[in-house]
């Protein structure tokens, strides 16, 4: 988990480089006319830069294609440390959490997150696994409580 973490975060600094990197050159771009002055070589220089017809389009599709890259990274970030189920008490005294989606349980491990036995809940946090290799939830905050399980 470690690694997709790393890796998810060189992407989201890699495309918000990009960016913050077509933005501040579009802005110098814009205040400075692009390097250009449009003229012969004879005479005075034509107020309005020469820009080629390629460069907006360039732009615009840089900046879509980072915005698009941020919302899906957004997207993935946001959905991937949640879970939901149905909290049950184990014969331990501890809790754990059937996972909905895919049947897979897990051990509470709390902290200060407000979890009853037999609540469906929606809880945000870290999918971890203990020494002995079982699935374990570290519950960072109730996202939302469903009531009793059905």
């Amino acid at each position: 988990m470690n690694v997709m973490r790393f890796v998810n975060r060189m992407i989201g600094g890699l495309i918000l480089g990009i960016a913050m990197t077509l933005l501040l050159s579009h802005a110098a771009s814009a205040q400075y006319g692009g390097g250009t002055m449009g003229g012969t070589g004879m005479g005075a220089p034509s107020s309005t830069p020469s820009y080629g017809s390629g460069s907006g389009r360039a732009i615009g599709i840089g900046i879509g294609a980072a915005v698009a890259g941020a919302g899906v990274l957004y997207l993935v970030e946001h959905h991937r440390g949640s879970i939901t189920g149905c909290v049950r008490q184990t014969a331990n005294d501890r809790l754990s959490l059937v996972d909905s989606k895919n049947g897979e349980a897990y051990s509470l491990e709390l902290g200060s997150a407000d979890v009853k036995a037999g609540d469906q809940v929606k809880l945000s946090g870290k999918k971890t696994k203990d020494a002995e290799g079982n699935s374990t939830f570290e519950v960072r905050k109730v996202e939302k409580d469903f009531g009793a399980c059905r």
